[in-house]
């Protein structure tokens, strides 16, 4: 992505300007979502101009200012270009989701985790997912491989649409759908579950006791984590430290690193197998 903001702000701005425009962009159906650095936040418009005009899919071009924030882990966009909506459709392997960028937490730079966590599931299998979003993770589990979702979602515009996604996709009649906190679970279910999904990276850790009364035995729990290393194998060794603190220490896991987050500090996932 690097070299494509490379070429699209040739011209519109600075050679000193240019570099310090973060490299990350996200393509959300047709929207694209950029971080501006202080240094070019007034040239904002310019710059969404020339992602606009380089970009024949993209609509819509906002800088979201700031970190992620509250529970729901948001956006807070200021638009700079095209058309002045947070509403769009998402094509990823193979399905179509209605996400509101600002509403709803929904990122594109998780799909290929998505689909590998669809490929190791098996046909059929219960699958608890507990921050299920606009739906990504639980409908190609349904889609691909046939499994019963329980899908708990808290923030109500996400769940709306994770409702929506399940008709655009029609997997409606594999989902059992909740519009609760995860929390609430143990006194709600009476089911054990194959696979647990727990992809709330900054609150997973409080609720994996949770999961592990919830997961059948020889199920898996896929676990996600945001940590602070130098390396990755600082992070790896933080993520341990947790885990076997929270599981004790005869847990068996594997993890690997998804994405940088910031300097030092990046998302992880841990697929913890399930003792007897």
């Amino acid at each position: 992505m690097a070299k494509f903001l490379r070429k699209a702000l040739e011209g519109a701005l600075k050679r000193e300007q240019a570099a310090a425009v973060e490299t990350g962009v996200d393509v959300i159906g047709d929207i694209a979502i950029v971080k501006l650095p202080d240094p070019v936040k007034s040239q904002g418009r310019v710059i969404g101009e020339a992602i606009l005009s380089s970009m024949n899919n993209v609509r819509a071009v906002f800088d979201q200012e700031g970190a992620l924030e509250g529970e729901f882990r948001l956006r807070r966009l200021k638009h700079l270009a095209g058309e002045e909506r947070t509403l769009t459709m998402h094509r990823e392997n193979g399905l179509r989701l209605m996400v509101d960028v600002e509403r709803c937490y929904f990122s594109p730079r998780l799909s290929t985790e998505r689909m590998r966590i669809a490929e190791l599931a098996e046909e059929g299998e219960k699958v608890l997912n507990m921050f299920a979003g606009v739906g990504p993770f639980s409908i190609i589990l349904a889609k691909r491989k046939k499994t019963r979702v329980w899908s708990w979602e808290l923030n109500g515009a996400a769940y709306e649409l994770h409702l929506e996604n399940n008709r655009l996709n029609k997997v409606e009649h594999l989902m059992t759908m909740f519009n609760q906190d995860a929390a609430e679970l143990a006194g709600s279910l009476m089911v054990q579950f194959d696979r647990i999904l727990m992809p709330h990276p900054s609150r997973s850790d409080t609720y994996l006791d949770l999961a592990k009364k919830l997961v059948r035995p020889e199920g898996w729990i896929h676990y996600y984590r945001l940590l602070s290393g130098a390396n990755v194998v600082e992070a790896k060794v933080a993520l341990s430290e947790e885990l076997r603190t929270i599981l004790g220490d005869d847990a068996e896991f594997s993890s690997r690193k998804l994405r940088e987050i910031g300097p030092h500090y990046m998302e992880l996932v841990a697929d913890i197998h399930a003792s007897r």
